[in-house]
């Protein structure tokens, strides 16, 4: 029996701990013996001794918080272990409370203390010189080689954090929002915790968009009725059909698509709700043994098919190949009643458990001792060994390795063979040269063209399923800037820049060598003032670039004499650097930036003007000032929250700022002269671009214009939705 002090909780407060532990309890119950129970109970009232009368910020007593995560951990994660449950009770116990590790040690053992460890590591990261949340990247990604439960505890926590973000400060919610997106919905997918990825993701729209989750939610439960009933006309000629044909017992399910990916698909057709046909996918699940298994299920395929015209341009068959993290089922989408194309989902019953549960049902817990899992599927054992291959360089900047590492977590794959038929597992979207830094990273640096399929093609080509690709190399031939541009892999990228690193560095030592020898001979000092408007007059950014510039001889030497030799015969003329500083400094009062002293520029992905929200990142140029809801100032939150301001606008009625209109409506003779009478004639305001596509009779295009404040440009849009056939107009910013 656990007793809670009365003195530290109200009654109602007590009875919501015994509640969630008693759910806990019944959660284990399949798997828990009574040793089990005990431990499971010991660990609960040491975290509950630890911590005490502590609250979260919701107010709520703090030890719901990790109940909630090992109740997460074994009923939506599926992970039925023990030492994981209670190092998911004990997380926050090393990093809130007095406790160390030995104490934990000796209590529950060191499975459970280095678990626990591990956890805290990721917590406590403290990097000034790098992102915190890129280090607590890396190490969750190591994590998955060494101890896959640390991950799937983290990925527990963090579901419940987000589950609880409405007593969060709005600028602690946007952290924890960002972070989430760009870090751990991509291992939810990639770990085959579908379920979870798209409640996270759902509540990411909840908080970034509340409206449009409210409006497709309210939708949904309008049409549920309705879908239902379709639902069941749709299998009543299956079920009948295949209890006749089919010899194995079988169940149908049906689910609806989240609302993210609702919205996700709405937004990438350009329809509206009512236009998304796939809202829902029925399952078959056939209860196979995994002899036949998947004999059963083209079994079942053919008599789908055989009652409803399929469109086998979306068939897609993950039996024959998995994907990279595990799943397996045939997806096909066929003309149902009405005229209503309809997913269908056919799976054996183990693919289900394995669909549900991802990673958890295809991995099987193997040393106690050492924290290790063997792999039962080899796609997710090929995933992860390319993550380590990527983890391989402890020197590599942390935001550097998140950058190169989310493509690979997040995109799907594509499955190419080596001349000699070995598979090889690339990111939908990787190119040929991929594939050579994927076969070996001195292939990858020789690679001059590939063969797909015996055909000569250029090292950017795009893989396909079922390419057979061979590489041609050249020992003269080394990696270039230009690659950069269209590798896909993480791996590729890294060892590419790696490269041009070292060719830079040589550069700028050849190029320091030739300055100073130049400066020696014309008799000027290194820390001579003409060297500082020499940077000014190249439009260099350091002296180290000019240096490489000259290492590479993309600068003339003659120029940089010539422009010194020009100064020295222009007496009593202002030095180039003092006029820059005078422009710059008419910014300064343009913008409140707390207690920042950066000189500051205006984003070109998102154009902010007043009284826009915004927030401020600190790049190597200073601060660049973004929209909050621009997505490249997200990106950068997630990347590394210490370098992005929270400011706020000074008036500023004299000044006029660059903002962008999308504009979209009817090609008709003239409307380009009407828009331009508006904002110029009507409106006075000035224009700094027109760029216009039209196709057929309609037009897409983006307006660049001077406006002082957001009311301001709000009334040139009120103008503009007067001429006739301009059937959309709205702030632009660039789709990054």
């Amino acid at each position: 029996m656990v007793k809670i002090r009365e003195q530290i909780f109200t009654d109602s407060e007590r009875k919501a701990i015994l509640s969630a532990y008693r759910r806990l309890l019944r959660a284990c119950g399949s798997f828990l013996d009574r040793q089990g129970r005990a431990e499971l109970r010991r660990a609960f009232r040491f975290a509950l001794e630890q911590h005490g009368d502590m609250r979260r910020r919701t107010g709520e007593p703090y030890i719901l918080h990790p109940l909630a995560v090992a109740h997460i951990l074994v009923k939506e994660v599926g992970l039925k272990d023990l030492s994981a449950l209670i190092a998911a009770l004990l997380h926050d116990v090393v990093e809130d409370t007095g406790t160390d590790i030995e104490s934990i040690e000796k209590q529950f053992g060191p499975v459970v203390a280095r678990l626990v460890e591990a956890l805290t590591k990721i917590t406590r990261v403290q990097s000034p010189l790098e992102s915190v949340q890129a280090e607590t990247f890396r190490k969750i990604l190591l994590t998955m080689a060494d101890d896959i439960r640390v991950a799937l505890i983290k990925l527990a926590d963090r579901l419940h954090n987000m589950r609880t973000l409405a007593g969060l400060k709005p600028e602690k919610q946007a952290k924890i929002l960002a972070e989430t997106e760009y870090i751990y919905v991509p291992i939810a997918h990639r770990l085959g915790l579908y379920a979870i990825r798209s409640e996270m993701e759902d509540l990411i729209l909840k908080y970034t968009e509340p409206q449009v989750y409210e409006e497709i939610a309210r939708k949904l439960q309008e049409t549920a009725r309705e879908r239902e009933r379709y639902i069941q006309r749709f299998i009543e000629p299956i079920l009948e059909r295949m209890k006749g044909e089919l010899k194995v017992p079988f169940r149908v399910e049906s689910r609806v698509k989240s609302v993210s990916s609702i919205y996700q698909k709405m937004k990438r057709q350009g329809v509206p709700f009512e236009e998304v046909y796939d809202i829902f996918a029925v399952r078959l699940i056939l209860d196979s043994p995994p002899e036949t298994e998947k004999a059963d299920c083209w079994r079942a395929y053919s008599i789908v098919t055989s009652l409803y015209r399929p469109n086998l341009n979306r068939l897609r068959d993950w039996i024959s190949q998995p994907k990279a993290t595990g799943y397996e089922a045939l997806h096909i989408t066929v003309m149902g009643p009405e005229g209503k194309w309809v997913e269908l989902q056919i799976r054996s019953k183990r693919m289900h458990e394995a669909a549900e549960y991802g990673i958890v049902a295809h991995w099987r817990y193997k040393d106690v001792q050492n924290g290790k899992f063997s792999a039962s599927d080899e796609a997710l054992d090929r995933w992860l060994n390319r993550i380590r291959s990527l983890l391989e360089n402890p020197d590599l900047p942390s935001v550097e390795l998140l950058r190169e590492l989310h493509l690979d977590i997040a995109q799907e794959e594509v499955y190419v063979f080596t001349p000699k038929g070995e598979l090889k597992v690339l990111p939908a979207g990787a190119t040929a040269l991929d594939f050579a830094y994927e076969i070996h990273s001195e292939i990858g640096r020789h690679a001059i063209a590939a063969k797909i399929n015996g055909r000569p093609v250029l090292l950017n080509t795009v893989l396909q399923n079922a390419d057979q690709v061979e590489i041609i190399t050249s020992e003269r031939a080394e990696p270039s800037e230009e690659q950069l541009s269209f590798v896909k892999t993480g791996r590729a990228r890294l060892k590419i820049r790696e490269y041009l690193k070292q060719q830079r560095r040589q550069a700028i030592e050849r190029g320091k060598a030739i300055f100073e020898w130049r400066l020696r001979h014309m008799g000027i000092r290194q820390d001579d003032p003409l060297i500082r408007e020499l940077l000014w007059y190249l439009r260099l950014p350091s002296l180290e670039e000019l240096w490489y510039r000259l290492g590479k001889h993309s600068i003339d030497l003659t120029r940089i004499q010539d422009f010194i030799r020009l100064k020295r015969l222009s007496a009593g003329v202002t030095p180039i650097i003092d006029q820059l500083s005078q422009q710059l400094g008419l910014l300064s009062g343009a913008l409140e930036v707390g207690h920042t002293e950066e000189s500051h520029t205006y984003a070109s992905c998102c154009y902010p003007i007043p009284f826009d929200a915004i927030m401020g990142y600190v790049s190597a140029d200073g601060l660049i000032i973004h929209r909050t809801t621009c997505k490249e100032i997200q990106r950068l939150l997630s990347l590394d929250s210490t370098k992005v301001r929270t400011l706020r606008w000074v008036p500023t009625p004299q000044k006029e700022f660059l903002a962008a209109l999308l504009l979209e409506g009817e090609d008709r003779l003239g409307m380009l002269l009407d828009i331009v009478k508006v904002i110029s004639l009507k409106k006075r305001k000035n224009i700094k671009s027109i760029r216009i596509e039209g196709q057929a009779s309609y037009f897409q295009g983006v307006l660049e214009l001077y406006v002082h404040n957001e009311p301001d440009l709000l009334s040139v849009i009120k103008s503009l939705a007067e001429i006739r056939g301009l059937l959309r107009i709205e702030r632009y910013h660039v789709n990054l």
